[in-house]
């Protein structure tokens, strides 16, 4: 077996990716917890007949405040990263989740503290999400950079089956610690952050940004320490010259630019429309509301299919980073979103009947639902955040992200947020599938027009096609440049910055 090439840039792109552990380990937990019998006890309502249950609205909100912090987290992100940097965003981050989840652990009785302390660890979250894919996007060459975005959802799946686990082994309990106990295990993620964050390097980029080349050249150093023959020298040439053309264009560069500008405008459609188009085919659902959605209909032990399924997930995550530079995006997007699309009408099929979801019809309804999870972590789960990350280039990369990262977690809010409406109050059951079903043509609509092929592309390439305005169905055919070659365009893109400006 070979070895590992850029062992130090994988290990700290693995550091970056315990925000993707904190967000998916939440969902699955937290979707886990709530059907325990102590944790309805102690957050529901007594009923007439003297059983507890937690209402329709108390479970669209606890589950989906987190939410909100997501969305200020990941538009804060954008200023705290220019002024703190990469590192600076992961401290903050990491303390604000920790916050949030001893408030969450503490408390009994009291949704409101429950609700407070999920807001606050969705900042964590949100600065989380839009910093790490920012960081790996930033010290990965060029031709890891799929895999590496990709280990992103690996992780986020890794984080999910552990949760499952967990939630299985504690919900036998008759104590608060079955539902305590889960939710002390995420602050394992932050405190992980703060004990390495030391020995992490600052992302280069921002480095250069600030002026700092001696440290510049010392993270350069650190990343490519495996490589003895490694001249950072010519690294820092190349950041050099492509900063030069983002300051030079950014002089008067606005947050206001990015509606105006048709080229910054397409960015921000194509980065934020990754993460929508991701999230609104329906795949929230089995992530916030799989367990509760299992004893919906009928299965025997939800806890256990939990991990049956995540731990499909993670099989097929990993396979997907294995191919991530193997099979073109287009198709295999188009595709799989298909898969999902079918599946996911089939299970609203199957709920027409209404009323109680029989033994038979529950079983055929999940395997529908593995389908469209498999399908969904093959192709969407590592390309959307991937996509997201590579199609905020240029001058405005930190806002960019942000408003991807936002727009991702206000779709993620809007689907936490009326599922339980929708399978309850409105009593559609299984049918909402059909609702997910005319979202996935938003889907394949964003994949049909704004996906093009950038595996083994730069960043300044990318930010060429965009601005020479090329459809993103033709990216494929467009040369590739050599270092040389970008920087003698970034050149020319200066030169010409001047002479507009006299």
């Amino acid at each position: 077996m070979g070895k590992l090439q850029y062992p130090y840039i994988w290990l700290f792109c693995a550091f970056a990716a315990l925000g993707a552990c904190q967000y998916g380990y939440d969902g699955v937990y937290f979707s886990g917890i709530q059907a325990m019998d102590t944790f309805i006890r102690h957050f529901g309502t007594r009923q007439p007949d003297g059983t507890y249950e937690i209402s329709p609205s108390d479970l669209s909100i606890m589950s989906s405040m987190i939410n909100v912090g997501e969305l200020v987290g990941s538009l804060g992100a954008a200023p705290l990263n220019d002024f703190f940097g990469r590192k600076g965003a992961f401290f903050l981050s990491a303390v604000t989740a920790i916050v949030g989840t001893v408030l969450q652990v503490i408390t009994d009785h009291d949704q409101s503290i429950i609700i407070g302390g999920r807001v606050i660890l969705g900042l964590g979250v949100g600065i989380f999400s839009s910093t790490s894919p920012l960081y790996i996007g930033e010290i990965a060459p060029t031709e890891i950079r799929g895999p590496l975005l990709g280990c992103w959802q690996l992780t986020l799946s890794i984080s999910q089956i552990i949760a499952a686990v967990i939630n299985r082994g504690t919900e036998s309990l008759t104590s608060t610690a079955s539902y305590r106990i889960p939710t002390a295990v995420q602050l394992i993620f932050p405190i992980l952050v703060l004990a390495f964050l030391y020995w992490v390097p600052e992302s280069p980029r921002w480095l250069m940004r600030r002026s700092k080349e001696e440290r510049c050249n010392s993270a350069l150093r650190l990343l490519h320490k495996d490589d003895k023959t490694y001249d950072p020298s010519m690294d820092i040439t190349s950041i050099e010259s492509s900063l030069a053309v983002e300051a030079e264009q950014s002089a008067q560069s606005k947050w206001i630019d990015l509606i105006k500008d048709p080229i910054e405008r397409r960015k921000v459609v194509y980065s934020a429309g990754a993460l929508v188009a991701q999230q609104i085919n329906g795949i929230q659902w089995f992530y916030y509301f799989g367990t509760v959605f299992s004893q919906a209909i009928g299965l025997e032990d939800p806890f256990l299919m939990s991990i049956i399924v995540f731990s499909i997930q993670v099989v097929t995550v990993f396979i997907a980073v294995l191919c991530a530079n193997r099979i073109p995006r287009r198709p295999l997007l188009l595709t799989t979103t298909m898969v999902m699309m079918i599946s996911i009408f089939i299970v609203g099929c199957l709920g027409i009947p209404g009323g109680e979801v029989s033994g038979t019809s529950g079983k055929v309804i999940i395997s529908f639902v593995i389908i469209e999870i498999t399908a969904f972590n093959f192709a969407w789960g590592p390309l959307g955040w991937t996509i997201a990350s590579e199609m905020a280039v240029g001058r405005n990369r930190n806002k960019i992200y942000a408003i991807a990262v936002a727009c991702f977690w206000v779709t993620v809010w809007v689907t936490v947020f009326t599922l339980p409406y929708l399978y309850y109050t409105a009593n559609l059951g299984p049918k909402t599938g059909f609702v997910y079903t005319g979202l996935c043509c938003i889907t394949l609509t964003y994949v049909w027009f704004c996906v093009g092929e950038v595996t083994g592309r730069s960043m300044e390439e990318i930010e060429g096609v965009f601005r020479d305005g090329v459809p993103a169905r033709q990216w494929s055919t467009q040369p590739k440049l050599s270092s040389a070659e970008i920087r003698s365009l970034n050149e020319v893109s200066i030169e010409k910055g001047k002479l507009e400006q006299s």
